[in-house]
């Protein structure tokens, strides 16, 4: 149970967040900030197209697992960023949450393969 909520958290968190960063002005800024502003388009469509494979995952669930991959290495990079710039451990916190999320989704996955 807690695996699949954490899959549609997960796929419906991403897909959000990757619109938003595609179109939204302050999430436009947030990219320039994080130094990042010339792969924001790439990185939003990374995490739209990964949160729509987690959600996938439901009816294929060979989708989950490159899915899950995705999103924890780009949450890992998304914390090292976080670190990197100075930002403080409120605003660093959802990174390592959604890192911790799709690292968990991503073991399970593996497990569940076996």
């Amino acid at each position: 149970m807690i695996y699949n909520l954490s899959r549609g958290f997960s796929a419906i968190s991403h897909i959000i967040y990757g619109t938003l960063a595609l179109i939204h002005p302050y999430y436009i800024e947030e990219f320039t900030r994080y130094g990042f502003s010339k792969q924001r388009v790439l990185i939003a469509t990374l995490q739209l197209t990964a949160g729509l494979g987690m959600l996938l995952g439901f009816y294929e669930s060979k989708a989950t697992l490159p899915s899950a991959a995705v999103l924890a290495l780009m949450m890992t990079g998304a914390l090292g960023t976080r670190i990197f710039i100075q930002d403080d451990l409120v605003s660093s916190l959802p990174a390592f949450a959604y890192m911790f999320i799709n690292s968990f989704i991503f073991m399970k996955s593996i497990k569940a393969r076996k």
